[in-house]
């Protein structure tokens, strides 16, 4: 017993080496690969904090950032900024009040949230793998092509760390603590209210599902969801504003997964210019739609019909491919955690086949985030 707590330990302390290595490293080479470019020469980073308070709120980034700073508005183009959910925004203004910038608070909190996210999915995956499968999953994610986003001003840490969190606390059959804190990933993204279902599912599984479980259950999900239903009201009079504030501006409206991952895939095979619209709008979210969905049947094989973690899959795959214009994929699937077990499992036990991935995923990953840092749409 003493060696087996000495071991885990030990693997605790690697775990967090790694994980703190893997993001200082990323940043710093993110910073010399990109100051590298021939276009530094006209919009010159003075300093790798420049680098870091411009790469760290590109896009959506700075979306939440204003929020944090300003609280949503109801005029303008920053409007439509009530999409963002609060949680998010609403921890990067705690951390301002030390005052530190909200950019810099966004990186600090991501990275934060990253390293306990990914302490809390190895604890949650050792109860099912082994310490060598559990410890490739994690490097898997974080490594994985979009992973940068763990790092800047975007939710995606938060999420995945609040996913992780319900399900290690609902095998710890901690039900109404794992409620909550699946209702809190609602509120850092509305893709997380998928979460219940696959939540009663485990509960379920484990013989304590009962009406009143189901209710109770449902309700403390619930509550954090009603707060932005409430600040939607009180700004536009709507409490589902966000939704066709959504529609009006990113044209998100529903059409079949099929139409969406052909649609992707016209625009990679058919678009003439080599250009990041071919690549990205094109390929990226085709490849990662697709793979989404084989993944589905892989994920039948490896844990049967009736997982929680297959649910979530099947959920999260029709949420995000259920549109006619799919946008951001390859993003979506950091939201994911079950689709990078069957990563893991896909690539089996053949080391030339496993490091061939992690060779063109780090590529990925530093030609990817070179395109974000300059402003180019990625995801």
């Amino acid at each position: 017993m003493d060696q087996q707590i000495r071991m885990g330990k030990f693997l605790n302390k690697k775990l967090a080496i790694y994980l703190v290595a893997n993001r200082v490293i990323f940043f710093v080479a993110a910073y010399f690969l990109t100051i590298s470019s021939p276009i530094q020469k006209i919009l010159p980073f003075k300093s790798f904090l420049d680098f870091l308070e411009t790469f760290g709120k590109r896009w959506d980034g700075n979306s939440y950032t204003f929020i944090a700073a300003n609280g949503y508005v109801t005029t303008g183009v920053e409007k439509f900024f009530i999409v963002f959910p609060p949680l998010y925004p609403a921890i990067i203004k705690a951390l301002t009040f030390l005052h530190i910038d909200s950019v810099t608070s966004g990186i600090i909190i991501s990275n934060l949230f990253f390293i306990a996210a990914m302490a809390v999915f190895y604890r949650l995956l050792r109860l099912d793998y082994n310490k060598k499968f559990s410890f490739f999953v994690i490097v898997l994610l974080s490594i994985f092509p979009t992973s940068f986003f763990f790092s800047v001003a975007y939710p995606e840490s938060l999420f995945f760390f609040l996913f992780v969190l319900t399900f290690y606390l609902a095998r710890k059959k901690k039900y109404f603590l794992s409620a909550f804190a699946g209702g809190l990933a609602v509120i850092t993204r509305p893709f997380g209210i998928i979460i219940l279902p696959a939540l009663l599912l485990q509960i379920f599984i484990q013989k304590d599902l009962t009406l009143k479980r189901i209710l109770v259950t449902s309700v403390i999900f619930g509550l954090p969801s009603a707060v932005y239903l409430f600040i939607n009201f009180s700004l536009f009079g709507d409490p589902f504003a966000f939704a066709h504030l959504l529609k009006e501006n990113w044209q998100k409206s529903f059409a079949y997964p099929w139409e969406g991952i052909i649609a992707s895939w016209k625009r990679g095979l058919f678009t003439e210019e080599l250009s990041s619209y071919k690549f990205f709008v094109g390929f990226g979210e085709a490849i990662a739609s697709t793979l989404a969905w084989v993944f589905i049947p892989l994920g039948v094989k490896h844990w049967g019909l009736k997982s929680p973690y297959l649910l979530y899959l099947l959920l999260a795959t029709i949420f995000f491919t259920s549109t006619g214009f799919i946008l951001s994929a390859p993003r979506y699937l950091l939201s994911i955690p079950p689709f990078f077990i069957i990563l893991a499992k896909a690539l089996g036990p053949n080391k030339f086949i496993k490091s061939a991935w992690i060779a063109l995923s780090i590529t990925l990953l530093f030609y990817i985030s070179y395109e974000f840092a300059w402003g180019h749409w990625t995801f």
